[in-house]
């Protein structure tokens, strides 16, 4: 959930309000109800729904990646963006910071890396983006870079 200005994609919330049936190497969303939530967002708050997140855990010695499949890459529609996190066991802290347009550090034993990705809509084309969280990597590291 969030809002568009000219040059940005500014994420305020990430809200899982979807149900799905989950298997260990794939989710089977509930679309219905998600049109429901979907048309009753905008009487709510003023914020609009930008795309979906999701997230590639560990199985076992597999480590998740911070990339799109290709189902992801099929279901993603024009104009909207997929936020990817990986999620992996950790066996030392690390701080969080940005490298290649991804965000990464670590929560408790459990080493996160989140990527960006956007489908434009008038050739299909799907680009990472930067993601800035100055949460994370600090007020002055995060608008002291160009934007991308």
């Amino acid at each position: 959930m969030g809002f568009k200005t000219p040059r940005r994609i500014i994420v305020e919330y990430a809200i899982p309000f979807q149900s799905a049936r989950r298997k260990f190497t794939e989710v089977m969303p509930n679309w219905r109800r998600e049109l429901k939530v979907i048309e009753v967002l905008p009487r709510l708050i003023h914020l609009q729904k930008l795309g979906y997140y999701h997230s590639h855990p560990q199985f076992g010695k597999k480590r998740g990646t911070p990339e799109l499949s290709k189902t992801d890459r099929e279901y993603m529609q024009p104009g909207e963006i997929e936020i990817v996190v990986a999620i992996n066991d950790s066996k030392r802290s690390s701080p969080w910071k940005e490298s290649k347009n991804k965000l990464s550090g670590t929560l408790g034993k459990y080493h996160i890396t989140i990527a960006g990705f956007y489908k434009r809509k008038r050739n299909d084309e799907i680009t990472q983006y930067r993601v800035l969280c100055p949460y994370a990597i600090g007020f002055d590291y995060t608008f002291e870079q160009p934007l991308v």
